[in-house]
């Protein structure tokens, strides 16, 4: 009892992160299991694109999963070592796998770092988003907590949700309208976009995603399975014809700009 206080206390987990980012840098060579060029991966996680899937493909490489790394910023296996969320330690480098949800303009990654990214038609992903939102509405905290570390988290933001899809989308920031287009281009123009997009070395879809994780194995000379971590079951909530004419039109930009993305990119 006194020890497992002792492991939540800040102090502890502060102390015990330290001694893992200096692990992950002086006694892990993630390079070694890369490809001739690539020290490390990240993934330009774009919200509500399975990218949590892909994640968990990565961390299986070392047994890992989202019950298993929750909120956790450095994750130090057998093998590999894997970093989330956490600026610092992203752009430091030391890593096998990275992901997280900043876009593409605010980084700056050391050179061979291999980057890709998911993209996810732009109705579905708001849809996507809007049933999350409902889901934490509508289960018990301790079972939202288990199902997913950032239950609380999303919890706190429960005044995006509103009463209706277009109170939700109304609340939405154009960070979060247009995550996808964002992501590349902080002004939200498609060229700019279209433009820092290039620099990403592979672009994935998420209504094809079976062939992005043969893809990456493929790419990179590493064994990823396909999993699927979260599916949000019975979750209720309504949706007219008038909100989604209503979010389309609000939409404009970012289908555009997935348009034209998908012409370039989708195979």
């Amino acid at each position: 009892m006194i020890v497992k206080k002792i492991r939540n206390s800040w102090t502890y987990k502060k102390y015990h992160r330290k001694l893992k980012v200096l692990l992950a840098k002086y006694f892990y060579n993630n390079s070694k299991y890369l490809p001739e060029g690539i020290d490390r991966v990240y993934h330009l996680h774009i919200r509500k694109s399975a990218g949590t899937s892909i994640n968990s493909a990565f961390w299986g490489l070392d047994k890992f999963s989202l019950d298993t790394v929750r909120r956790e910023p450095i994750i130090l296996g057998g093998k590999f070592s894997f970093v989330r969320y956490n600026r610092e330690l992203i752009e430091q480098g030391d890593y096998l796998f990275a992901s997280a949800h900043f876009t593409q303009w605010e980084l700056s990654l050391k050179p061979n770092t291999f980057t890709f990214t998911m993209f996810r038609d732009p109705y579905k992903r708001l849809v996507s988003l809007y049933k999350y939102y409902c889901w934490v509405t509508q289960v018990d905290d301790d079972m939202g907590y288990q199902l997913d570390p950032s239950f609380f988290v999303l919890k706190s933001q429960e005044h995006l949700l509103n009463k209706s899809f277009k109170d939700f989308i109304d609340n939405l920031s154009d960070k979060y309208l247009h995550n996808q287009l964002f992501t590349f281009s902080k002004a939200l123009e498609i060229e700019e976009g279209l433009n820092n997009l290039k620099k990403v070395n592979k672009v994935y879809f998420q209504d094809n995603f079976d062939a992005c994780i043969k893809d990456l194995s493929a790419t990179l000379n590493l064994n990823l399975s396909n999993l699927n971590e979260r599916s949000f079951k019975n979750v209720k909530f309504q949706i007219s014809e008038a909100e989604k004419e209503y979010a389309m039109d609000k939409l404009g930009l970012e289908i555009e700009f997935y348009n034209e993305v998908r012409k370039k990119y989708y195979k």
